[in-house]
C-alpha cells in the first residue's frame, strides 16, 4: 500500500489489515517507560490512533479533536500511537490536557509494521502514516482508515459513527431463551 507525503507517492511497509480479520498484538512503550501490548482481544473496544508526530500542526490538531470527542464516549480504550520521544510527549500531554486517550510510543515500530502503516521512504521514513483502527472486543478489526495524504486529517465523522455503531451493537449468537425453545 502507499500514501502520499506532500503529494509524493510513498510506500508503506508492513502487513495490510482487513476489516473483519483478527487485529494483531503490537508492543508499544508507555510514557513511564513500561512495555505494553495493544490490539488483539481486550475487555473493551479499542480505538488505535496512529499519529506521525505531535510536533506538527495537523497531528496536534487531530490529537486535540480526538481528545475532546472521546471525553463524551464511554466503553472504549483509546490509544494515540506515535514515534515522538517520551520527554516531548509528557510535556505535550500536560500542556494540551490530553486525558481522553493514552499516548504511547512505537519505539521499535512494532505497531507500524503489524498494522501496515510504517512509512518506508522519504523525509518521514520510519514514522507512522496517519491512521485509525477500531478493534472490537473479540479482537477483530471493525474499522480502519489510512489517510491517503499525510497532511490531511482523518474522517472523524466516519470513525465516530463506526465507534457508535460498534458500541450499540448487540452480540449475536444463541441466548438462553433460544436454547430453551429448541
Amino acid at each position: 500500500m502507499q500514501i502520499t507525503v506532500h503529494k509524493t507517492p510513498t510506500k508503506l511497509l508492513g502487513k495490510e489489515l482487513f476489516i473483519g480479520k483478527e487485529a494483531p498484538a503490537a508492543r508499544i512503550t508507555k510514557l513511564d517507560g513500561t512495555a505494553n501490548v495493544i490490539g488483539m482481544i481486550a475487555p473493551s473496544i479499542q480505538l488505535l490512533i496512529a499519529i506521525p508526530s505531535l510536533k506538527t500542526e495537523v497531528c496536534s490538531l487531530g490529537a486535540k479533536k480526538f481528545n475532546t470527542l472521546l471525553k463524551k464516549i464511554k466503553g472504549v480504550s483509546a490509544v494515540m500511537v506515535t514515534t515522538d520521544d517520551a520527554e516531548f510527549l509528557k510535556g505535550y500531554k500536560e500542556a494540551q490536557g490530553i486525558d481522553g486517550a493514552e499516548i504511547v510510543i512505537d519505539e521499535e515500530r512494532h505497531f507500524a509494521k503489524k498494522y501496515g502503516i510504517l512509512i518506508g521512504e522519504g523525509k518521514l521514513k520510519n514514522r507512522l502514516a496517519r491512521a485509525v483502527f477500531l478493534i472490537d472486543k473479540e479482537g477483530k478489526v471493525a474499522y480502519k482508515e489510512i489517510v491517503p495524504e499525510i497532511v490531511d486529517e482523518v474522517d472523524y465523522d466516519a470513525c465516530l459513527q463506526a465507534l457508535t455503531d460498534l458500541l450499540n451493537e448487540k452480540r449475536k449468537g444463541h441466548t438462553h431463551e433460544n436454547w430453551m425453545s429448541l
